[in-house]
């Protein structure tokens, strides 16, 4: 079915926009047929037309039948319908009787002759009227009412034959009356003809109206099972408002990674499968239920079924015939395939069949297919009791690789194998397995179903330690109360000797929540001292992990991680683009986060997508020439972390946006952004989003001219101090200096860097090096500040463009206040060239002031000003300072937020404006805005 969406008015091209039957919604995804409806209605006022509709089961044709009999009704237009009863369908005339009854009572008016025919049709004449006659007296009776008619007919290849006929006849006919007729059916129909004959094939929706659509249905609870239900509708119409996970087990069409048929889509095809004979029913349930694809493995179980290889080949045979199955012609004799070439058409034949044919059909299927781990899939779904070996071959089917729709049949395999399983070990095991197979692909309240089924009482401290793994697996429950860590801590020990990867894994657990919940001291000394008591040989890629979040100062200059068996190239790249991160080696980091995203995308990973395109787009504020990427990145991040159940990098990815969109000078965006971080830290305990939020905050006063407020909140990041330092406090350190010299704190700014530098004596990543670079340039003396400017300004600094810019306007700036005015016009424009390119306009507009300052003008206008901003007269009795400060001052700026943004004095400022005001003929700030406000904004 489609679906509708809109409102009364008139559209935008002028017309009348229809209304459905329901709720006034318009028909997603169908346009061009919305245009032949409003066509057929449109030429209704003056003659009669015929709009032929073809399209497969669940396409949407009875929804635009609807769809039309609302707009003819919205124009007064009277609107008969007839559609097809399977109990009806061999009865004559049933459907036409249908179509007629609202007009029957009219016959009397009508002449002799065409009531005879009608009375002949439906009142049970000795001899049936020819359709022709019969259509020409419909015609009539149709006609004797004042006003057109629409005539809807739909699945006009499924109504009894007669009517069927005499409909054809109509469409022939009505040519001359103010009769029109919307038909549907399945396929195309050599007898339905008619001049200016209007046709159309519902194909299957494109992406974006079936994302909506299926968003509008609301059955899908997740990114993931989204996904799913998007590749396994094809865009049928109807699927996509019909297919979902369920939160049950999954079925028997999880076997060929398929969902089960909701009665609605079932019934859409039960007709064509109740017209088969037997033996073809029996086929094409062994066909639909089969995990193989093999003809020779389905036409052997459907014989054992039917008794008769004959029977089955017969059966078959029948099924080709009628077009549910295709025979693969790539290939011949004992290795050909058969297809379903409408793949619904599968689960709708396992809903419609009850379950003893079902299992019957499974049990036969198990003997008979050569994959043994296809054969052990049904061979487990007509199993009852425990049974060890069974388990263990049904496993297998989850060995390989799960993307797309290979997600269903693994995790149906591990739940069946669980369901065998005789140990309660091996049975957590495998219900651990197929949580965490879940949790990677987005599916959380499938990986809790899976957890529940876990029997704790019977393993003892393993069981425990199962319990806390999977809870702490479940995205969203970092929230829990930082006691969780001793516990996660103890229960490693205790199944160390027993279990040690899964003792790897607590501690990993445990020192992910030090991280989150950004705990003291006491907590990361409890995972290290666990760590450092069960460690043994070389550090692996998890242990680094552990290392870097709980104290990212001791891995600054990481080992070559040693091998961990069983892990994916794509989770080793993600570990240890990680660790880089956690230590500010972004360069290092970015092209593992690449590498890591592309494959997650490729395996349907979502659950996992988020933690690698956050930091990914975090690392690009430094390391991206444009912000662009930033902000498609943290808003797919956001996105899908919402959908899969994860609000920690919901508010990871808001934190990441909240400091670009300061740093390009959308504060009040930025602010809303910060606000919702703060919102999701009060709310969960988790606060390591407050830094990004304290820093979008500092850079939002900085970018303002408050300079001493965005010290403060800057200041207040470096509390603690011993660290260890998140690699946000390496960021702050920058804004930090940058803001010190206009809030009057240089000598503390000094002291923080100082000891910044002193914690990363051992080694520090490049990006880290050039920011304590910058940093000490801009707050050191006026003696040392231009040769720690160039050392900053050394060769690879354009490796980070956003450093880079910076350190180019504080050297341009630094120059300017020395007097080195023609020295400092060229960093001064370069950085503000880098700017513009990143999109950070207010800094761009910044350089682009000093850099007038200087007496030259700027490459590029500040946002908003004319190109004759200031006229010549102007210009020529005001210096560039003078003119920068007239700006500042005309959008209402006072003398000290002038001073931070220029680095002058108050004083100094003062005396310019004392300057100012004759030259210009005003007396005060009014004036100054009266005459310069416009351009100044």
């Amino acid at each position: 079915m489609s679906t509708y969406s809109g409102t009364d008015g008139r559209g935008p091209d002028g017309t009348v926009p229809c209304r459905s039957d329901a709720d006034g919604a318009v028909l997603l995804g169908r346009e061009h047929e919305k245009r032949l409806v409003e066509t057929l209605l449109t030429d209704l006022a003056h003659q009669g037309r015929v709009l032929h509709l073809r399209g497969a089961a669940g396409t949407g044709k009875s929804a635009l039948i609807r769809y039309a009999a609302a707009c003819a009704e919205h124009r007064g237009i009277r609107v008969l319908s007839a559609t097809w009863a399977p109990s009806e369908r061999s009865l004559p005339h049933s459907a036409l009787h249908g179509l007629l009854r609202p007009e029957l009572a009219r016959t009397d008016s009508l002449p002799a002759a065409e009531r005879a025919v009608l009375d002949s049709a439906f009142g049970g004449g000795p001899t049936a009227p020819e359709p022709a006659d019969l259509a020409a007296a419909a015609l009539k009776l149709l006609v004797t009412a004042p006003g057109p008619v629409l005539l809807c007919i739909d699945d006009l290849d499924r109504l009894d034959t007669v009517s069927r006929g005499v409909l054809s006849a109509m469409a022939s006919l009505r040519a001359a009356s103010r009769v029109s007729m919307i038909v549907t059916e399945r396929a195309a129909s050599a007898s339905l003809s008619a001049p200016d004959l209007l046709t159309a094939t519902l194909d299957d929706l494109p992406d974006a109206p079936a994302r909506a659509l299926l968003a509008r249905a609301g059955r899908t609870t997740g990114y993931t099972e989204a996904q799913l239900v998007l590749t396994l509708a094809g865009g049928n119409p109807l699927a996509l408002t019909e297919l979902s996970l369920g939160s049950g087990p999954l079925g028997d069409a999880a076997g060929f990674g398929m969902l089960s048929a909701t009665p609605r889509l079932a019934e859409s095809y039960a007709e064509d499968l109740r017209e088969l004979s037997e033996p073809a029913r029996t086929v094409l349930l062994v066909a639909a239920l089969s995990a193989s694809p093999v003809a020779r493995d389905i036409l052997d179980a459907g014989g054992l079924l039917l008794g008769s290889g004959h029977d089955a080949r017969a059966g078959l045979a029948e099924a080709v015939a009628r077009g549910l199955v295709t025979e693969d012609g790539e290939t011949t004799g004992e290795c050909r395939r058969l297809v379903f070439p409408q793949p619904l058409v599968r689960p709708a034949v396992l809903y419609l069949e009850p379950a003893s044919r079902r299992m019957a059909a499974h049990a036969v299927l198990g003997r008979s297919l050569t994959s043994a781990p296809h054969a052990a899939w049904h061979t487990a779904r007509c199993t009852a009791g425990p049974d060890e070996e069974l388990a263990q071959r049904l496993e297998a089917l989850a060995d390989g690789p799960c993307s797309g729709t290979d997600l269903l049949v693994a995790l149906a395999a591990l739940e069946g194998a669980a369901r065998l399983s005789p140990d309660p070990e091996r049975q957590a095991n495998r219900l651990l397995r197929a949580a965490e197979l879940a949790v990677d692909r987005g599916l959380v309240d499938h990986s809790l179903r899976q957890g529940r089924q876990i029997d704790t009482a019977a393993l003892g401290a393993l069981g425990r330690a199962l319990q806390l793994w999977v809870h702490d697996l479940i995205p969203g429950n970092t929230v829990v109360g930082r006691e969780r860590i001793a516990e996660l801590c103890e229960a490693a020990r205790a199944v160390s000797g027993q279990d040690p990867v899964l003792a790897q894994k607590l501690l990993y657990a445990a020192a992910r929540r030090c991280w989150w919940q950004q705990t003291g001291r006491e907590e990361r000394r409890t995972v290290r001292e666990a760590f450092e008591s069960l460690r043994s040989g070389p550090s692996d890629v998890l242990d680094l992990s552990v290392m870097a979040l709980t104290d990212p100062l001791s891995v600054l200059r990481p080992p070559e991680p040693h091998p961990l068996p069983g892990l994916r190239e794509e989770d080793e790249a993600n570990l240890i683009a990680q660790v880089a991160h956690l230590t500010n080696d972004l360069d290092r980091a970015a092209p593992l986060y690449v590498k890591a995203e592309a494959a997650l995308r490729a395996d349907g990973r979502y659950g996992r997508l988020p933690q690698a395109v956050v930091p990914r787009a975090m690392g690009q504020i430094w390391l991206g020439s444009r912000w662009d990427a930033v902000h498609a990145l943290t808003e797919e991040g956001r996105v899908v972390a919402e959908q899969t159940g994860q609000p920690e990098w919901v508010a990871r990815a808001t934190g990441a946006r909240a400091v670009v969109l300061a740093l390009e000078g959308d504060h009040e965006q930025a602010l809303v952004c910060a606000a919702e971080v703060e919102e999701h830290s009060l709310r969960t305990g988790l606060n390591r989003q407050l830094h990004l939020a304290s820093l979008a905050r500092a850079l939002t006063a900085s970018g303002t001219g408050r300079y001493a407020e965005a010290y403060a909140r800057l200041r207040a990041l470096f509390a603690e101090p011993a660290g260890p330092y998140a690699y946000e406090d390496f960021w702050a350190v920058v804004f930090l200096a940058e803001a010190a010299f206009p809030a009057g704190e240089t000598e503390d700014a000094r002291s923080v860097v100082k000891h910044l530098a002193s914690l990363t004596d051992s080694g520090r990543p490049p990006l880290v090096e050039r920011m304590l670079a910058y940093a000490e340039a801009v707050i050191a003396p006026d003696e040392e500040a231009e040769s720690r400017y160039l050392r900053a300004l050394g060769p690879g600094v354009e490796t980070w463009p956003l450093l880079h810019g910076m350190t180019l306007f504080g050297y341009g700036a630094w120059l300017r206040r020395r007097r080195q005015v023609t020295a400092s016009r060229t960093p001064l424009a370069t950085a503000e060239s880098v700017f513009r390119a990143l999109g950070a306009r207010s800094r761009a507009d910044q350089a682009a002031s000093e850099l007038r300052a200087t007496g030259r003008a700027a490459s590029v206008r500040s946002a908003g000003e004319g190109a004759d901003s200031v006229g010549d007269d102007v210009a020529q009795v005001l210096s560039p300072q003078q003119l920068t400060i007239t700006r500042l001052a005309a959008r209402g700026l006072s003398n000290r937020a002038i001073a931070e943004q220029l680095r002058l004095s108050p004083r100094t400022v003062a005396s310019h404006l004392y300057q100012i005001f004759p030259k210009l003929g005003v007396a005060s700030r009014a004036g100054l805005a009266a005459r310069f406000g416009a351009e100044a904004e």
